[in-house]
């Protein structure tokens, strides 16, 4: 994705805002109209940049890699929205605070069958061949269909050679915030802010290494030059 020489200077002075402590609704509006922000921009700015303090508690818990036999927890909904994001073609980039993340899409619901088989199959073939367990898949109950998908992650996931379990919950966000495992598998801030373990950015480490996926860097355009 190529940037704009008013989406880069929109980028910097987001970020400048949120550091003197105003607040995002009104920064976001007051930065998207000044720019004249599309919606895909404005979507950027919103899940893409963070104020330096957030950035630095989610910096220190990211992980590249897992030790064997690592306790994994993984926000199912939340990486496989974002490989069918990818697949969809909509822009994925990576965040201020280091984790990947999507410009929206598919997100509480899935609209073609063949893009869910599609992000299934690459999510659980990558587990397979992960040397990590146990692993908790959590699944947001509310997703249309929820109890389907389970039924087919744990299909797919039966013959791994560690304990698994795939879990509906009303709100994933709170077995995965206080998860005491190794790490735990998510790109929602506020669950990265809140975990007790590191962080895993799983669905990166799917795109980069099945795909060689190259991403925005949103935060090297965040500061002035």
């Amino acid at each position: 994705m190529k940037l704009s020489e008013d989406f880069a200077l929109a980028l910097r002075d987001y970020r400048l805002l949120l550091n003197r402590g105003y607040p995002i609704p009104s920064t976001l509006k007051l930065v998207g109209d000044r720019y004249r922000l599309s919606h895909t921009e404005r979507m950027i700015l919103f899940r893409g940049v963070l104020d330096d303090e957030k950035n630095e508690k989610i910096h220190m818990k990211l992980v590249s890699t897992l030790p064997k036999n690592a306790s994994l927890a993984i926000d199912g909904f939340n990486v496989l929205f974002t490989l069918i994001n990818y697949r969809r073609g909509h822009p994925l980039f990576i965040s201020t605070d280091g984790l990947l993340r999507d410009a929206g899409g598919a997100h509480g619901r899935i609209e073609r069958t063949e893009d869910w088989d599609w992000a299934r199959t690459l999510f659980c073939e990558t587990l397979l061949h992960l040397p990590v367990g146990p692993l908790w898949v959590y699944l947001d109950a509310p997703v249309s269909h929820s109890g389907e998908y389970r039924h087919e992650i744990e299909q797919n996931l039966k013959h791994h050679e560690a304990f698994v379990q795939v879990m509906l919950e009303d709100c994933a966000d709170i077995p995965l915030q206080t998860f005491t495992g190794t790490a735990i598998a998510s790109s929602d801030s506020t669950i990265a802010l809140r975990c007790k373990t590191s962080i895993f950015d799983l669905a990166r480490y799917i795109l980069e290494t099945s795909y060689h996926a190259q991403f925005l860097d949103v935060g090297a355009y965040t500061y002035e030059t």
